[in-house]
């Protein structure tokens, strides 16, 4: 239990007690928790901290010198610092930060200790860069402090992050974020109040009454032990996001209203909208959910079964997708990069409710950037997502940029309780990709066509 209060965001790792115990002080004035570590190898996590987001670093660790101590404390930050998270502001607090390592080489090969350690980190781990914000806040010499250091360095820990812009807008709402949390947990705990009304139960238990309840509302009657924890936070979700449409504007993302509303300069490249729409439109699939989920996307692994379902074969799908007409040259290229797959769009109300007896699923084409030219358009029977980057790769098909189309003529119903190991899960599209998805099928069915005579 106590493990999921683990992980710290900000940590300062120094091994001299006159300086960490200072800025450890600081930092607590500030009304800022912070883990301190010494950066002794044997003493450090056993896995990094997966919720950091600031750091101050001190360069010289167990008595290092010179490129061994940039090594020993890019190993240590290595051991702190997962290469999969970001932003981490690295706030390197060093006496001798600025110093030269070799005075002796020519001028323009010199490096500073804070240059060599930059240096020495990425050389060893690339991944790290573009997902760690280096900046220096000196840190004086013994005879050099004052008497009030705890303030100095108060203002210096402000100054040294006053040109983040991005990182204050995104810590704002972080902050924001956990505020909602807390008062999400603070309406529940009301609840749990009324809960144990004329009852014995205890606040512990009455929280956990509350809890049960409310997942057995956004449950239904597709309610177990595995869907459960899903359900939960599914409901949950939801009244964070009422609490912080509650607390908007907040006062300190206000702050940032201006540089937002600019425009980005310079403008970003292409592949930057297919990043984007990619946590935008599709996410992972959960873990232990409901087979044959709304949005889940398949795979198609089996020619012959594909032609059962549908009594057309896959190349009837993909060909009905090229939009440059059968003799074109482009033809053999399309059919070779395009990936057939389903998409499940039953309404979610059904599936929580136990009412769905089959899983509607509506064919398409994954298709790779190279042939999005060749997609067919300006007909109804294929819709078209924006394009997205696939970052689920499969044995066939890598991470890279991509389109989702379907054709509203190729749709069947599986029987849900039938299992179906043609169609492999693959990923998931949001809700309300899904619903467009959905929307424009149910329009396609609901034509009406008339004879008249004029």
């Amino acid at each position: 239990m106590i493990s999921h209060l683990a992980s710290p965001a900000v940590c300062v790792v120094d091994d001299e007690e006159a300086e960490y115990k200072t800025i450890l002080t600081a930092l607590n004035q500030l009304q800022v928790g912070a883990v301190h570590l010494k950066g002794e190898l044997e003493s450090l996590p056993a896995t990094p901290f997966g919720r950091l987001r600031l750091l101050f670093l001190d360069l010289h660790l167990a008595g290092q010198l010179g490129k061994n101590a940039a090594s020993y404390t890019a190993n240590a930050f290595r051991r702190i610092v997962p290469t999969d998270t970001a932003p981490v502001v690295v706030v390197i607090w060093s006496k001798y930060a600025a110093e030269i390592v070799d005075p002796d080489v020519p001028q323009e090969d010199q490096e500073t200790e804070a240059a060599l350690f930059r240096r020495t980190l990425l050389g060893a781990e690339p991944a790290y860069e573009g997902r760690v914000i280096f900046v220096e806040m000196p840190k004086p010499m013994p005879d050099d402090r004052p008497d009030n250091w705890v303030d100095d360095l108060k203002q210096a820990i402000d100054n040294a992050l006053v040109d983040q812009p991005a990182i204050a807008a995104l810590w704002a709402w972080d902050a924001l974020v956990k505020e909602a949390t807390s008062q999400v947990t603070t309406s529940l705990t009301s609840a749990a109040q009324t809960a144990r009304t004329g009852t014995a139960l205890s606040l512990g238990d009455g929280l956990k009454t509350t809890l049960q309840k409310l997942t057995a509302a956004q449950g239904e009657a597709d309610l177990s032990a595995q869907t459960a924890p899903f359900h939960m936070t599914t409901v949950l979700s939801q009244l964070l996001i009422d609490q912080l449409e509650l607390a908007m504007p907040a006062g300190e993302l206000t702050d940032h209203g201006a540089w937002l509303a600019e425009a980005p300069n310079p403008e970003p490249p292409a592949a930057f909208r297919a990043q984007m729409n990619s946590i935008l439109l599709a996410s992972d699939l959960a873990p232990g959910t409901t087979p044959f989920g709304p949005g889940t996307v398949y795979r198609v692994t089996d020619d012959a079964a594909f032609l059962t379902a549908f009594g057309k074969d896959r190349q009837t799908l993909i060909d009905h997708c090229f939009g440059k007409g059968a003799a074109s040259p482009r033809l053999a290229a399309w059919r070779t990069d395009v990936r057939p797959i389903l998409v499940e769009i039953s309404p979610v109300c059904d599936v929580a409710q136990s009412k769905r007896v089959a899983a509607s699923l509506i064919g398409g084409l994954i298709v790779p950037a190279a042939q999005w030219d060749c997609i067919k358009t300006n007909v109804p029977s294929i819709t078209e997502l924006s394009p997205f980057k696939i970052r689920w790769s499969t044995a066939d098909f890598g991470e890279q940029d991509a389109k989702l189309i379907v054709a509203h003529f190729f749709r069947v119903s599986i029987p849900t309780a039938t299992p179906s190991p043609w169609l492999a899960p693959w990923f998931r599209l949001r809700e309300l990709p899904t619903t467009s998805i959905r929307n424009s099928n149910s329009a396609q069915f609901a034509r009406v066509g008339y004879v008249s005579v004029s």
